[in-house]
């Protein structure tokens, strides 16, 4: 309980600084770029508010950046390519504003990028695409639009993907194949449509069917018998209505 003071600028030598699960409140003091050896920071599941201070984004040796759970409003800054080392980025569950900023394809070093149900709306900008270490990419229930860029497997680190529950519309590109090493791909609820490519089914048998809960979701039922499926997919192991959101798992 209590907030996070501004006399953290006297913590010049600070490397670790975790205050996760707890019930810290008010708002990040732009003090905190006086610590400027932070590796790590993690303000995780508390009830911190207000938009990300200036200050946050010249910590230039910054890895792992959580803020997951918080109530964070506000745009994620431009600025936040000049954290070139970051590694980890978690600040899911919040309630941002914007669209993702192109400059996130500076921080070529991240494997993890955690962005779902945070409040974010617009395309994804090229800039994302860059990111060609990123293992896991979430970005399921925001306000998402326009189209899947073939660029998606450029991303070729990718192991989990999840897109579901946003309003993209157009196919599916077949680039995700390209993916060798993609476990999970979850992309109902959308407004994606046509037919799931052949490239992505040819991952099913390598990959996407060797863990327990399901790998491979999309639209690909529908309840009503006079409505045909918003995606075809030979190769799904589960398949959702998308207008009841009604998911059944296929057995095979």
């Amino acid at each position: 309980i209590g907030s996070v003071s501004e006399n953290i600028r006297q913590l010049t030598k600070l490397i670790d600084f975790r205050i996760n699960d707890n019930s810290f409140n008010g708002t990040i003091p732009d003090a905190i770029q006086f610590c400027q050896e932070l590796e790590i920071l993690d303000f995780s599941h508390n009830d911190l508010s207000g938009t990300l201070p200036s200050g946050l984004f010249k910590l230039s040796t910054l890895q792992y950046f959580y803020l997951r759970a918080n109530s964070f409003t506000g745009s994620i800054s431009e600025d936040i390519g000049q954290l070139t080392k970051l590694i980890h980025l978690l600040v899911d569950e919040n309630k941002f504003n914007g669209t993702i900023p192109n400059s996130i394809g500076l921080c070529q070093d991240l494997e993890k990028l955690h962005l779902q149900e945070s409040g974010l709306h617009g395309t994804l900008p090229d800039g994302l695409y860059d990111l060609m270490n990123l293992q896991d990419l979430y970005l399921d229930r925001n306000d998402f639009s326009g189209t899947i860029s073939e660029r998606i497997g450029d991303m070729t680190g990718l192991l989990d993907l999840r897109l579901y529950e946003n309003r993209f519309s157009g196919a599916l590109p077949s680039t995700p194949g390209f993916c060798e090493d993609l476990e999970i791909l979850l992309i109902e609820n959308t407004n994606i449509t046509g037919t799931l490519p052949q490239e992505v089914c040819a991952l099913t048998a390598k990959n996407l069917f060797s863990i327990e809960y399901a790998a491979l979701r999309a639209d690909c039922y529908s309840g009503d018998v006079n409505v045909a499926p918003f995606i075809e997919c030979d190769c799904c192991d589960t398949c959702c209505d998308h207008v009841t959101h009604e998911c059944h798992k296929i057995i095979t």
